[in-house]
């Protein structure tokens, strides 16, 4: 109810109540989005395989890594062209979550890069969300059946991997 100038009441109006109903459900919306952003990206145990042939449309990607090994940190070079040609697979072996989202994972297969900098046929990085998920976009997915990296448009492989 609400009080009119004269003194008399008079109910509230309907589109108030759905005003408030509306604000309500995207405060609540806000919320769970911004609790599932936590969960967004990589997760251990995710795989970046290029065991099968590209996708056409499928970016190329290189950039330097940081290698993990017995005589300390070092540098190295991941070509996602390279890595295609020579079939391999990258497994997400454990996160670090914080300000860079650095990610552990191992890489099996050909050369990384053609040139000094290569990685090696077996190796240890340290790499961050983006770098995931630009390598997996070049392999066309996370997975052997790659899942998609937007399953909200209706993708129908989300659904496997």
């Amino acid at each position: 109810m609400r009080t009119k100038r004269n003194g008399t009441t008079a109910p509230t109006p309907l589109w108030a109540y759905g005003l408030v109903l509306a604000l309500g459900v995207t405060a609540l919306s806000m919320v769970r989005l911004a609790q599932a952003a936590d969960h967004w990206g990589p997760g251990v145990g995710d795989i970046v395989s290029f065991a099968t042939p590209r996708p056409a449309l499928a970016p190329q990607v290189a950039f330097t890594a940081t290698r993990v090994g017995p005589s300390g940190p070092t540098t190295c070079r991941l070509d996602s062209s390279v890595m295609a040609k020579t079939r391999g697979s990258l497994v997400v072996e454990s996160a670090a979550p914080g300000a860079q989202h650095r990610y552990r994972a191992h890489w099996a297969g050909g050369p990384t890069s053609a040139g000094p900098n290569d990685c090696g046929s077996q190796a240890e990085l340290l790499l961050t969300g983006g770098d995931l998920g630009s390598l997996a976009s070049a392999a066309g997915g996370f997975g052997v059946g790659h899942r998609s990296m937007m399953p909200l448009l209706g993708d129908s492989l989300a659904t496997q991997g």
